[in-house]
């Protein structure tokens, strides 16, 4: 349930870009993390530091992209939070007890040796998580060259048809688009419009990476860890959590 509740402001970002855009959807993804901050402040639920930072990145990078229009900003996210986590867990391993132990020391009795462990492999997830993120989000380029039959046939489209443009860039019909935004669609070279295309492909692949790939992997590993942990629990492990 915890993972679901770090995880809802992605999949709100991932809901309002379906339906709006990535401007809309950085916004959207800002307010639900603040609203997540108040919810516990009103249930008087503990706040962990990682959520205060989590909200701090998310309202500057986010801010930085809705006030230039850049999303580049809000791309940084994922890979900054990854990384910065990778640095909390591996200094821990320098400590007396590991970040792992500190969290789930109260219901897990372990040796320290595996703690360690834990912590290393989060240390690594985490620099994967974040590596792979920066790799999809501005290195992986979009080409022609790339695209299936179908989205071959759009690319060609969208160069002279107003209304493919409008359907495959802008998400919406051309009837429904403004006389200032059908000018600016208008005045584009037929090269700039299959480039904003190529460019909103890209996109597509990122959001839908950033929730199903990174919220994928992070399952996968957390189900890793739990076989491993089963193989190393103690006696003492199963009478504590049936005395709770």
């Amino acid at each position: 349930m915890k993972l679901l509740f770090d995880f809802l402001p992605i999949i709100v970002f991932f809901a309002a870009y379906k339906w709006a855009g990535i401007y809309w959807a950085t916004g959207a993804a800002v307010a639900v993390a603040a609203l997540q901050i108040v919810a516990l402040r009103v249930l008087r639920r503990p706040i962990d530091k990682t959520q205060w930072f989590n909200l701090a990145l998310l309202a500057g990078l986010g801010g930085l992209t809705i006030f230039l229009r850049d999303e580049r900003f809000i791309m940084w996210k994922p890979s900054l939070i990854n990384w910065a986590f990778a640095i909390a867990f591996g200094l821990s391993l320098f400590g007396q007890r590991p970040l792992t132990e500190r969290m789930l020391g109260a219901q897990l009795v372990l040796p320290r040796s595996v703690w360690r462990r834990l912590t290393a492999g989060w240390v690594l997830f985490f620099l994967l998580g974040g590596a792979l993120n920066a790799y999809v989000a501005f290195v992986y380029q979009v080409t022609p060259q790339s695209l299936d039959a179908d989205r071959q046939a759009i690319y060609a489209q969208v160069a002279e048809d107003d209304g493919a443009y409008a359907r495959a860039v802008q998400g919406k019909a051309l009837a429904d688009m403004d006389a200032a935004q059908r000018a600016e669609l208008t005045a584009l070279a037929p090269a700039q419009r299959q480039a904003a295309y190529l460019h909103k492909l890209h996109q597509d692949i990122w959001v839908n990476f950033k929730l199903f790939g990174l919220l994928g992997l992070t399952l996968l590993f957390v189900l890793a860890q739990g076989v491993y942990l089963s193989r190393h629990l103690s006696p003492d492990t199963g009478a504590r959590e049936s005395a709770v």
